[in-house]
């Protein structure tokens, strides 16, 4: 338990890496200081414009669709930061884009789509997702970029972001599984420095919730769809949203789909312990897969890639990325075990082919001494353009990433922070994980076997939060997911997948009452990119042939 620490973590939804983005072209919003109240909110005079050139996506990156059709357009809505002092708050401007393709004579409504993180854009998932034809034909898509996410800044122009170069540090300083207390406590000094620091950048950093996020989104449906119920396309992160939208605003629901949903349970132990499994089972495939191409046994794979996480903790491994150089080998920097393990935690979000072959040629980069595709997979991760991070020394390089890391860890932090586990509690956890997923445990803990058992150290951003009366306490008790909308809603699951893993899946179509579409994969967020002609068949069959849906399993 390392609290928020740059450590390879295990509770994370981030189904696509976000770019940072040109602003949107302005649109007719009227004087901000004249809205003081919610109602003032939704009575803004919103219109859709020609977008600003820049935010496209290069075209090799933009679905066929998007890049076919000229009927495109964007609009920006105004929110409040806090909603509990509207009059005083800052505003955030979110901005939209949408695919205008339904004829009037064909309309049969607008979705609204998010593809996850927290700390995606919708915005870029509009551009590269394959939607059916028969889907834009009756419906608008709009892809928005939520507060705080991508182009959705403060009103100003400013963005809730921490520092580049302590963040950059936290990948390189300081043990990544600490042997001792010792280690532990000395790695939690830059920790509390860039915690620090963000709260001192970032005044209403605590305004990233899920909940203010669900607000935004009715604001949006007012503004834009006014009596049209609100039609969701949620995927990872985005089910967070979808569900709990779903619980707030019953009476204003009309299609909704989760897609890979989150966890809303409240038993922490149960909860971690699938997530472990999840971790186990994808790092089995990926030694599988390398052990039968290296004709060796999957012990034997698991033992060369101790072998090589060892070397990293030593500092024996180079990459192309970190911030000293290597006395032995010139041009290249020494990595860290933490960019050894970030990076196989991103193989979590790769197709599983895609993911095996990443794999094997890492393992062959390892065994010459060399980290560097796991470090290019894990930066990318986590909103670093790796391209950026060449040079001799920290002050050589040109730090570019997004502020996705910041969001993802903001949002979960406000959404749910329950009390903290016994030392009794911590120490059953830690048992059960040896038994259910015993190689992601050693892989992840120092070859010393030590263990920290106790009250969490070092700052994060729960502990900020309670500690500031002017902050809203995080709940305690996870996110409500119930329907009471009368609506049939649509539920799709991976069947193999480790991110949000699949019981994660059956849970939420039980607590809504709602089908559950399963996949025979191992992909997270299988409908996000539409590729899927199973899946899309579904989703004409539910938004446009009104079909009953029924339980069923999709191949891949």
């Amino acid at each position: 338990m390392w609290g928020s620490m740059k450590l390879p973590k295990i509770l994370i939804s981030l189904a696509v890496g976000a770019l940072l983005i040109s602003p949107l072209s302005s649109c007719s919003l009227g004087n901000d200081s004249a809205l003081d109240t919610i109602e003032d909110f939704k009575a803004q005079n919103v219109s859709w414009e020609k977008c600003d050139a820049e935010l496209n996506l290069e075209t090799s990156r933009q679905s066929e669709l998007f890049s076919s059709t000229e009927t495109v357009d964007c609009a920006s809505v105004l929110v409040p930061a806090d909603y509990e002092n509207i009059s005083d708050s800052p505003k955030f401007l979110i901005k939209m884009m949408r695919l205008n393709t339904a004829s009037a004579e064909n309309y049969m409504g607008t979705i609204f789509i998010n593809p996850g993180g927290p700390g995606a854009s919708g915005i870029e998932q509009l551009q590269w997702s394959n939607f059916p034809e028969e889907l834009t034909k009756y419906y608008n898509i709009v892809g928005f970029d939520p507060r705080g996410v991508g182009d959705s800044d403060f009103s100003d122009g400013t963005e809730i972001k921490c520092s580049d170069t302590l963040d950059f540090r936290t990948y390189f300083e300081g043990e990544g599984s600490p042997a001792s207390l010792s280690e532990y406590k000395d790695s939690l000094k830059l920790n509390d420095e860039y915690f620090q620091d963000c709260v001192d950048r970032n005044p209403y950093w605590w305004t990233l919730s899920t909940e203010n996020v669900v607000t935004d989104l009715e604001i949006m449906r007012e503004v834009l769809l006014e009596d049209e119920p609100l039609n969701f396309i949620g995927s990872s992160y985005g089910t967070t949203i979808a569900g709990l939208y779903v619980s707030t605003y019953p009476e204003s629901v009309g299609k909704i789909v989760l897609d890979s949903p989150t966890s809303s349970r409240d038993d922490l132990i149960a909860s971690a312990l699938e997530d472990y499994k999840a971790q186990e089972a994808m790092l089995n495939r990926l030694l599988k897969y390398y052990a039968e191409q290296a004709g060796m046994s999957v012990d034997a794979a698991f033992a060369e890639l101790l072998e090589y996480r060892q070397l990293a903790d030593d500092n024996k491994l180079v990459g192309f990325a970190g911030i000293e150089p290597s006395s032995d080998v010139p041009g290249k920097m020494i990595s860290s075990e933490s960019m050894l393990i970030r990076g196989i935690t991103t193989m979590n979000y790769l197709p599983e082919e895609d993911a095996n072959k990443a794999f094997v040629q890492a393992m062959g980069e390892l065994a010459q001494g060399y980290n560097d595709s796991f470090e290019w997979y894990g930066f990318t991760l986590d909103g670093y353009d790796p391209n950026s991070l060449e040079g001799s020394s920290l002050e050589e390089k040109n730090l570019v990433r997004d502020n996705s890391f910041e969001v993802m860890t903001i949002v979960n932090s406000m959404d749910y922070s329950p009390a903290e586990l016994s030392v009794a509690e911590q120490k059953t956890l830690s048992a059960e994980v040896k038994q259910v997923a015993p190689r992601w445990w050693k892989l992840n803990n120092d070859s010393s076997g030590y263990e920290y058992f106790g009250e969490p150290l070092g700052l994060d951003w729960k502990k900020i939060a309670l500690a500031d009366p002017e902050i809203p306490d995080p709940p305690t008790e996870p996110l409500a997911r119930v329907n009471t909308s009368g609506k049939e809603l649509l539920v799709i699951g991976s069947m193999r997948e480790s991110v949000t893993p699949y019981a994660f899946s059956k849970e939420t179509a039980s607590l809504l009452s709602s089908p559950l579409i399963s996949v025979d994969g191992a992909e997270h967020a299988p409908l996000a990119s539409y590729s899927s002609s199973c899946l899309n068949k579904v989703l004409v069959d539910y938004f446009v042939s009104n079909k009953k849906i029924s339980d069923k399993t999709c191949q891949p």
